[in-house]
């Protein structure tokens, strides 16, 4: 066996659907994240309660979440995960 072949034995490629599984797993943790980041600040909108700087964070997590449900998990693992707000 040449050293590649005893590394593709010991290192077996991930199956596409464990990948696939994998990325919708992380594509849900972190909407969950982006949903917990939006509710404060909605409710400081909606309560007329916001400053500026949360408004702003408000319009940025949207966007965060938009971006994410827009994620193709089938083109695991060559996804371009969106930049998430500071």
């Amino acid at each position: 066996m040449t050293a590649k072949e005893v590394d593709a034995h010991l290192n077996p490629p991930i199956p596409k659907e464990q990948l696939i599984a994998e990325a919708e797993q992380q594509k849900q943790s972190l909407l969950a994240e982006a949903n917990n980041a939006i509710a404060p600040l909605q409710d400081a909108v909606d309560l007329d309660m916001a400053t500026d700087e949360e408004i702003e964070k408000l319009k940025a997590w949207k966007k965060y979440r938009v971006l994410l449900n827009r994620v193709d998990t089938s083109t695991a693992p060559d996804i371009d995960w969106p930049i998430k707000p500071e």
